[in-house]
């Protein structure tokens, strides 16, 4: 589905929505921190490890990204290389043919020649050729030199892009030991969690919290956002969509959770660090930690329709950007205190929440 394209008016207008959007979020934001004093210290130390795991995670993608284009550049410098070298391999047997040709004629014929002028005819015809090979090997002399300089300068290359992929590699080894060791913190964390909430009598108020959160949110983001004009919803691709994430579908829609609230979304099993992908064309309008989900994306469809995912291990595109069908969004976590990775997903029109097995293939 193609994005209409914006003109000036219709850019000043949809600035005017996120802006209201900013200031909506923000108002919700101040109303949810002073309810995170109620917070425990753990949940309070997961969000903050969580977001810190989101940001190493985004300098570990750029820094693969950089390692792939030094590599690239390595690959383009050694064919280089490997070309000159040939190169010079050929002009080293031009010119040793030639150097063995300037022998077979002999220096001391033409030495005899300018001493016993006997045969003038003789004379002119071997001083034409000896000034023919003594030019040629010349030229194949400056040849040489010529590939000799591009070599060095081909090789004074090369150990610059060694040196930098060695930088890289370094820096990508130390933020993947920085992730690996907040991931076992996260785990930890996690492991504390669910400890505390076992001994919790108020769970099943607490979900309902984190459920009417979710719905305050939501409201100001629908109100924000009504005659949406360069979106078309999802009408037109209900049992067409892609689900955001590859692995095992938990179809759990309309079933009850603990303590009687029910599922309004669909889980996905899926490995750690997997692709999130957009299931439609929408603008991200919110993509912040929220208790219960962890590190949660919404896009806005337009014309009422968003689609929700939840426990993200990191989010990439910012509030406001536009995405595009199936491009990637985010990395498969456990954010939100899961014990394993998996992405929550959700599909809602006009604020209700819909069955996702309905819309996905």
């Amino acid at each position: 589905m193609a994005l209409q394209q914006a003109t000036p008016e219709t850019a000043t207008e949809t600035q005017a929505r996120i802006d209201a959007i900013a200031r909506e979020l923000e108002r919700r934001q101040s109303a949810m921190q002073q309810r995170s004093r109620q917070l425990s210290l753990t949940e309070r130390e997961l969000q903050q490890l969580e977001m810190q795991i989101n940001t190493v995670a985004s300098e570990l993608s750029a820094t693969t990204a950089q390692l792939n284009q030094t590599n690239q550049r390595i690959d383009a410098l050694e064919q280089q290389q490997d070309q000159l070298k040939a190169e010079q391999k050929q002009q080293a047997r031009w010119l040793a043919k030639q150097l063995n040709m300037a022998y077979r004629i002999g220096e001391h014929d033409f030495l005899k020649l300018i001493l016993n002028q006997e045969n003038p005819a003789d004379f002119e015809r071997l001083h034409g050729y000896y000034g023919y090979f003594n030019r040629a090997r010349l030229e194949k002399l400056d040849e040489l030199k010529a590939t000799q300089a591009q070599l060095q300068d081909v090789a004074g290359k090369l150990a610059i892009a060694r040196d930098q992929i060695a930088a890289q590699q370094s820096q990508q080894k130390r933020q993947q030991g920085v992730l690996r060791e907040q991931q076992k913190e996260q785990q930890q964390l996690i492991r504390r969690l669910q400890r505390e909430q076992q001994q919790d009598q108020s769970r099943v108020a607490q979900l309902e919290q984190d459920q009417q959160e979710l719905e305050e949110v939501l409201a100001a983001i629908i109100a924000a956002l009504r005659d949406e004009p360069q979106l078309d919803g999802l009408a037109k691709l209900k049992g067409k969509l892609n689900w955001p994430a590859q692995g095992n579908v938990q179809n759990l829609f309309g079933r009850t959770r603990s303590g009687g609230v029910k599922w309004k979304g669909t889980l996905i099993d899926a490995p750690a660090d997997s692709s999130v992908r957009a299931v439609a064309d929408g603008r991200v309008i919110f993509a912040n930690w929220m208790r219960g989900y962890g590190l949660l994306l919404v896009l806005d469809h337009g014309d009422g329709y968003m689609s929700l995912y939840g426990h993200n291990q990191t989010i990439l595109p910012n509030v406001g950007e536009v995405v595009r069908r199936g491009e990637e969004i985010g990395l498969v976590g456990q954010s939100g205190g899961r014990s394993s990775p998996a992405l929550y997903f959700e599909i809602r029109v006009k604020g209700d929440a819909v069955n996702p097995a309905q819309w996905c293939r």
